[in-house]
Order: structure tokens, then C-alpha cells, then sequence
């Protein structure tokens, strides 16, 4: 193993653990102590890496030296947004959030402004930062993606969104920057930041103007074939004679006017206020979502389940109607329901997944690692188009 890529290991795995030693890193990684206490010991020089302390102990032995990430080696910046908010946040190498940002946007919002924010954000970190240098940049996207080219395909609320280069929008290399999904990215801020053991096998669902999936699986993202894995707004809603995308009738845009999405607000206050017609449309919401949650359980088989998004602001209100009807939803099979809960992080978990995945893509030599689906984007465009079965 070469000794960049070493290094990249040994930062990944502090960030992951609360107390990590040498030994504990060489045992990990399956290489000499000897090799891994010189790669320490040069981070350390390098002011990536400290020690954080020693351990306790009674026995005879050396005890074990801790250690840890300085943050302020470097920064990180991760935004995550839809057609409603753009959410931004600036973090430090140790992963620790600095500053954030919550943007409104107007009603129907339409591509230019979308990036103009996006580059003001980031001229304000960079004006924050100083001298401190930001070593990454990481966006969660809503819509379709290409994550290897760095590119948004489409997303229907967002006005010209089609295409859009954003290296080459916001200026930024593609060393610099890094993509996502913004729902993969919710559920990778969950998993790398959420929990003191991260959950091997997770679903997020995120229910905004439109809705979405990710699963982990034994700590993989399912990703698919054209990076669609978790569009599940297709889904046909259950239990009424009406033939409804899950996104038509279980989102935001089934409570609100499709043309103005700016009442959420007074919709919150009025189910939390108990108002009639507002909790009678929300229990009409929610056995659709517990449906989906269901489905999601028995393919995915998850040890918990996030919820992230718009209905997240109810507390209480939805989310214990919630958990009861996907238990009843799951009654007759053969485990019970996984855990319930909204996202660890409220509405920055994207944004700071996001930052996660550019600080995991960053090696302490100043390189970062290749985005793993660029192979299969290289070998989509070569293969030949699958026939149509459209009718």
C-alpha cells in the first residue's frame, strides 16, 4: 500500500472512531505498527493529526496514546438543496460545523438563481475562512445526476435545471468539488455523523416538493445502474381506487397549492395547533408514507429508518401516527419494525453529508480520491441503448 493512500486510511478511520490508537489503527488496517506509527507520525507533523491523550489503566503495559483530527488544518463546504431552501454549511477537517446558512427561494425557482446563491455562499465562506484554506467542496443535488462528470441532469421543480455542469457553473475543479444525490447525501451526513456507531444497513426516506429514498446496505450506498436507485416517486399510492404518483399525492405539493409551496409555514401551525382540516389531511398523508416505509423495510431489511424533510417540522404530531401505522403495516411479517426517527442532524444533515463526502474524498497529500462510479459512467456511454418497452 502506497503511503498516500495509507494516510487516507488513517484519517478515515479516526474520523470514524471516539478513542483509536496506533496499534488500534495498525490492527485495522493490517500493516506493521512500525509503518502505521511513521504515517502518524508524519500527519502529526503536518498538522493534520494530535493526540488527543492516553488511556487509563491498571495493568502492566504501555498505555495507549489517543488520537484525533485538527480541524483547523483545513475547512469544508456542503450545501444541500431543492426547490424550496438551499442549505449550507461550513465545517472544519475535524468535521465539526462552523457556520450555516438557510436560504428561502421564490416560488418556482428557476436555475440562475439557484447558482447565484450557491456562489454567494461560497464567497462568504472563503471571506470566513481567512487564511485557512477550504480543501473541498460538496453538493447534494435534488433530481437525477451524473456523479463522475459532476453534473445535474434534471430535476422538474427548479426551472432549467437540465444538464448543469456545476464545476463549471460555480467555478470549482473537479478536485475540489464532489457530488450527490441530496437524499444519498442526507443519508451519508446520517451515517457519518448521526451516530457513535454508524448503522451499517439504513433507509432515509426525504419527503420535500418531491420524495426519495437512499439505502444503505452493510454500509454501501445502493447507487444502480444510471444512479436512479431510491427515485421512488413513480410509486403508485395504496389502498384508494386512484392512480397516484407517491410524489402527486404525499409530498408537500398534496398539501399546498402545486403553484405556490410558500404556506408550509401556516400549514405546521395549524396542525400543531390542532385546526381540523389541516390534521385531517395530514392523517391522510400518513398512512401513505408508513405504506412506503413498510415496503422499504422488507427489501432493504434496515436496522433504522430516518425520515428527513418538510414533515420533519410536525414533531410528535406526524411521527408517532407514523411509527404506529408502519408497525401495523408490518404486523404480519416475520420481524418487527426497525426504529422510526428523524435525521440526527434536523434540516443540515444534507449539507453536512455533503461536506463528509468531500472530506472523505480528500487525501492528506492534497490529491482526492476518484468518485467510483466514474468507470460506470464511462461504460454507459459505450453500450448500446436497451429497446424501448414504451407503449
Amino acid at each position: 500500500m502506497d503511503p498516500a493512500t495509507l494516510e487516507r486510511l488513517i484519517v478515515r478511520e479516526i474520523r470514524k472512531a471516539t478513542a483509536i490508537s496506533r496499534r488500534d489503527l495498525a490492527d485495522r488496517l493490517e500493516v506493521a505498527r512500525s509503518t502505521a506509527g511513521r504515517r502518524v507520525d508524519s500527519l502529526i507533523a503536518r498538522g493534520l493529526l494530535k493526540e488527543n491523550g492516553i488511556e487509563e489503566k491498571s495493568e502492566a503495559g504501555r498505555p495507549k496514546r489517543f488520537l484525533g483530527i485538527c480541524g483547523e488544518f483545513g475547512r469544508f463546504v456542503g450545501f444541500d438543496f431543492d426547490a424550496r431552501h438551499v442549505y449550507a454549511v461550513l465545517t472544519d477537517f475535524a468535521q465539526s460545523k462552523i457556520s450555516e446558512r438557510t436560504v428561502r427561494l421564490e416560488a418556482k425557482p428557476a436555475k440562475d438563481e439557484v447558482l447565484t446563491i450557491l456562489k454567494e455562499i461560497i464567497e462568504e465562506f472563503r471571506a470566513e475562512c481567512g487564511e485557512i484554506k477550504i480543501l473541498g467542496y460538496g453538493i447534494g443535488v435534488p433530481g437525477r445526476i451524473n456523479q463522475a462528470e459532476q453534473i445535474g441532469i434534471s430535476y422538474p421543480y427548479i426551472e432549467g435545471w437540465k444538464d448543469i455542469n456545476l464545476g463549471k457553473e460555480l467555478g470549482l475543479s473537479s478536485g475540489e468539488l464532489h457530488i450527490e444525490n441530496n437524499t444519498k447525501a442526507i443519508a451519508l451526513g446520517e451515517y457519518w455523523l448521526g451516530h457513535d456507531v454508524p448503522p451499517e444497513n439504513l433507509v432515509c426516506i426525504n419527503i420535500r416538493t418531491g420524495i426519495s429514498t437512499a439505502i444503505l446496505s452493510n454500509g454501501h450506498m445502493l447507487r444502480g445502474y444510471h444512479e436512479m436507485a431510491g427515485e421512488i416517486r413513480g410509486w403508485k399510492i395504496t389502498g384508494t381506487d386512484e392512480s397516484v404518483w407517491l410524489e402527486d399525492g404525499a409530498t408537500v405539493r398534496s398539501v399546498l397549492n402545486k403553484d405556490s409551496l410558500t404556506g408550509w409555514r401556516a400549514y405546521v401551525e395549524a396542525c400543531l395547533n390542532g385546526d381540523d382540516t389541516a390534521l385531517k389531511t395530514l392523517n391522510k398523508l400518513i398512512p401513505y408514507h408508513a405504506d412506503t416505509v413498510s415496503r422499504l423495510v422488507q427489501l432493504a431489511d434496515p436496522e433504522m429508518v430516518v425520515i428527513a424533510g418538510s414533515f420533519n417540522d410536525l414533531g410528535d404530531t406526524y411521527l408517532e401516527p407514523l411509527r404506529a401505522a408502519t408497525e401495523e403495516a408490518l404486523s404480519n411479517h416475520y420481524f418487527a419494525p426497525p426504529p422510526v426517527n428523524f435525521v440526527s442532524k434536523g434540516e443540515f444533515t444534507g449539507a453536512l453529508g455533503a461536506a463528509a463526502l468531500s472530506a472523505k474524498c480528500y487525501k492528506p497529500d492534497g490529491t482526492t480520491v476518484a468518485i467510483s462510479s466514474r468507470k460506470r459512467a464511462r461504460r454507459r456511454r459505450v453500450s448500446k441503448p436497451r429497446p424501448s418497452t414504451a407503449t
